[in-house]
């Protein structure tokens, strides 16, 4: 048997590495350790291997290695820092999906609206114009908040009057 069994980064030490955090590729976590592999990590001559310090300074390597031997350099933090990241990225990301669902939403009404003033306001055809208006479920409050013009509104108002049933929703959403 040799005095000096030689070490290697491959399984339990692998897995303790991981164990610490989940490797990442830097970011706004703290990072709290590094993992990589060295190459001919054993000096013969000196009988010593290469020691690795999980510190915030890198990797601190107790016999001089050459340059380019730290190979497979890997940020580590802690997981559930990092799932508590990733689970609010996600929620804001969730957030501004429904802000732009309801923005396309505000669009679509507003174009809808002024295109049914426009069918009063070129061809003076009220009652088409309210049946097609009472199809895109546009609310009061969706109404209130185009701020139209005095142009659009007396448009809007004929196309009120010209049907027994007011073609905009007096309350809630479509």
């Amino acid at each position: 048997m040799e005095a000096h069994a030689k070490p290697t980064l491959e399984g339990a030490s692998e897995a303790a590495l991981l164990a610490i955090g989940t490797p990442v590729a830097g970011g706004e976590l703290e990072v709290v350790g590094y993992s990589g592999r060295v190459t001919n990590n054993y000096d013969a001559e000196k009988g010593a291997y290469t020691n690795f310090d999980l510190s915030r300074r890198l990797i601190s390597i107790s016999v001089s290695v050459p340059v380019g031997s730290v190979k497979d350099l890997c940020a580590l933090v802690r997981q559930s820092e990092a799932l508590a990241q990733i689970a609010a990225r996600d929620a804001e990301i969730g957030r501004l999906q429904e802000l732009l669902a309801s923005r396309k939403r505000e669009n679509f009404n507003a174009g809808y609206l002024i295109a049914c003033c426009n069918i009063v306001n070129m061809h003076n055809e009220e009652g088409i114009a309210s049946d097609i208006l009472a199809q895109a479920g546009i609310t009061e409050a969706e109404v209130k908040a185009l701020d139209l013009s005095e142009y659009d509104a007396n448009a809007l108002a004929e196309i009120r009057k010209a049907s027994s049933e007011d073609p905009i929703l007096k309350c809630g959403a479509a």
